[in-house]
């Protein structure tokens, strides 16, 4: 060999031999941390398993939605040896058919998820078929020990892999509390990535518990009644609404009609999960009256001892002729709300100043959200006074030319029966572990009327349930005081005589009302007045609210009014 051939056969080498070197020092210094972590992700993987949400609990110590263990299975397929063996094994199991679980295995990813929410039991039975595949993995289901009982005021969950996440209602709205903090978990692996073990490296939380203000035993009456209401009247939609009227709290939020929880929690009818008190709002017909009258005596455009002509069956308001189911007569300010005059309280509102009408709708609360707490909460509609025609007092009047949620129309009465101050709604009490949520904060109200004002308004409701529209609303042995309303529906922007809802709204029992009570039964097709349809059932209630509270008998003859205006 020459010396130049010698000399290159040397430079190739030496050039080889930096080239390694230079690899080497890249590797073992410069890229270091990336092909450690490269090296770390192959044999060892963080994942997070979600630790059990928080329960959910009524007033009355009831679980309303809990947690369970349960395991999950997942496959390394390329470790599994005998796939037809195994899904043969399975089947029985699993309750799944051989066919069912093969086609799993071949239409599935490498590490497939073959089953959730099993036993224990059953997970290290199947585990121990091929116990170098198959690895079992905790997570947690949610349960509903009452079933259906508030379903749509607690919602639902799904899933994604293994975690739940809330759908509807509370488990939605309170997702982040209930929720809690992951467990952080270690699988390693051999170098064929097999996993061998999994360890805990960071313990999570789990989620707060919510503890409501709803009582589980006069919710359950509410929906009873509720749905047998619906089904003798022909409804196909109602509400039930158990207020505490001083304090704001939600003894019972009753919706029909709602459905069974889906098993995926993603595909459901959102209808039939609709929470109607809070989330629909409709017009409450002459439920709105007592208000007018309030508006009027603050005012005092009604003297004393009037009497309004509402001889005529009926009332003229520019073009337009509105009939009057009122017996014709000479009604004072009392009668009209107890007889439920339309002639009479149209002749009222007439008397009033439209900004001084719409504040105290406003006051009351129409038109906005009653912020409790809840997904998509239904403001109603109250038009600005620059947006009402000349029709638009008498409409208010009669309750058709606004909406509101049965809870707003709740909220507005209990400033009625607790002397003029307007609560805020609680729904839930508290959140256990949280030092922010204690039961016992108070609860803001807002003063919207005068406690005289408020109590003369009570006497009239009271007069409603002696001798006027609403006797079938009397509950034995108590004093209680109400308005029927019913409220033609606006169907494509022009209301009809087919569709309906019957109301009742409200409280006892009197002198001291404790707790409003509102009724709303949507489109009745046997009978759709609300003396008939809507005051039984706030009876029913009624009762199972006092029985409930062990409330003794107090009835006594309701005292005179207090004059005619």
């Amino acid at each position: 060999m020459n010396r130049a051939r010698l000399l290159i056969v040397i430079l190739v080498l030496a050039s080889g031999a930096v080239a390694v070197l230079g690899r080497s020092a890249q590797v073992s210094v410069l890229d270091h941390q990336r092909w450690t972590a490269t090296a770390f992700e192959q044999q060892e993987k963080i994942i997070e398993i979600q630790g059990p949400r928080g329960r959910i609990l009524s007033s009355d110590g009831y679980v309303l939605a809990t947690s369970s263990r349960r395991w999950a299975l997942q496959i390394d397929q390329h470790s599994l040896e005998y796939p037809e063996l195994f899904a043969a094994a399975a089947s029985p199991l699993l309750g799944e058919t051989v066919e069912n679980i093969a086609l799993k295995l071949e239409n599935g990813p490498r590490y497939l998820w073959l089953a959730k929410g099993l036993d224990s039991d059953t997970a290290r039975t199947i585990q121990a078929f091929e116990r170098s595949a198959i690895w079992i993995v905790p997570h947690w289901e949610r349960d509903y020990p009452l079933g259906r009982t508030a379903a749509p005021v607690i919602g639902f969950v799904g899933r994604e892999e293994l975690r739940l996440e809330g759908r509807a209602g509370l488990e939605s709205y309170y997702e982040t509390l209930l929720v809690g903090e992951a467990d952080r978990c270690l699988f390693v692996k051999d170098a064929h990535g097999r996993k061998l073990q999994l360890e805990r490296v960071r313990r999570g939380r789990a989620g707060y518990d919510l503890e409501l203000t709803l009582d589980v035993r006069l919710q359950h009456a509410a929906e009873t009644s509720l749905l047998a209401a619906m089904e003798t009247a022909g409804a196909d939609r109602g509400s039930v609404v158990v207020l505490e009227a001083h304090t704001g709290n939600l003894l019972a939020l009753a919706s029909a009609p709602f459905s069974d929880r889906p098993s995926t929690g993603i595909d459901y009818n959102g209808e039939s999960w609709c929470l109607r008190p809070v989330q629909s709002a409709i017009e409450p017909g002459s439920t709105i009256k007592p208000f007018v009258a309030a508006a009027g005596l603050s005012a005092g455009v009604v003297r004393p001892g009037e009497l309004f002509d509402c001889t005529k069956r009926g009332i003229r308001v520019g073009n337009t002729w509105i009939r009057d189911h009122a017996d014709p007569d000479l009604y004072t300010l009392d009668e009209i709300i107890v007889h439920s005059s339309n002639a009479g309280i149209i002749q009222v509102v007439e008397r009033l100043d439209n900004d001084l009408l719409w504040r105290m709708f406003d006051g009351l609360g129409f038109g906005r959200k009653p912020e409790l707490g809840f997904p998509s909460e239904a403001s109603g509609l109250l038009w600005s006074v620059e947006r009402w025609s000349s029709m638009s007092p008498s409409g208010l009047a009669l309750g058709q030319e606004l909406t509101t949620s049965p809870l707003q129309l709740a909220l507005a009465y209990a400033a009625v029966a607790n002397g003029g101050w307007l609560p805020e709604p609680r729904l839930v009490d508290r959140m256990r572990g949280r030092v922010d949520s204690a039961r016992d904060r108070i609860q803001p109200r807002t003063r919207v009327m005068d406690r005289r004002l408020a109590n003369r308004v009570a006497v009239m409701l009271e007069q409603v349930v002696v001798e006027g529209t609403g006797t079938m609303a009397q509950v034995p042995g108590y004093r209680a005081a109400g308005k029927t309303g019913t409220a033609q529906v606006a169907v494509d922007g022009t209301f009809d005589d087919d569709h309906h809802t019957a109301w009742f709204a409200g409280f006892l029992p009197m002198p001291d009302p404790r707790w409003v009570i509102v009724v709303a039964i949507e489109n009745p097709t046997v009978s759709f007045w609300a003396s008939s349809v809507a005051a039984p059932v706030f009876a029913e209630v009624a009762r199972a609210t006092i029985h409930m509270a062990g409330l003794p008998p107090t009835a006594i003859a309701p005292p005179p009014a207090e004059g005619d205006a």
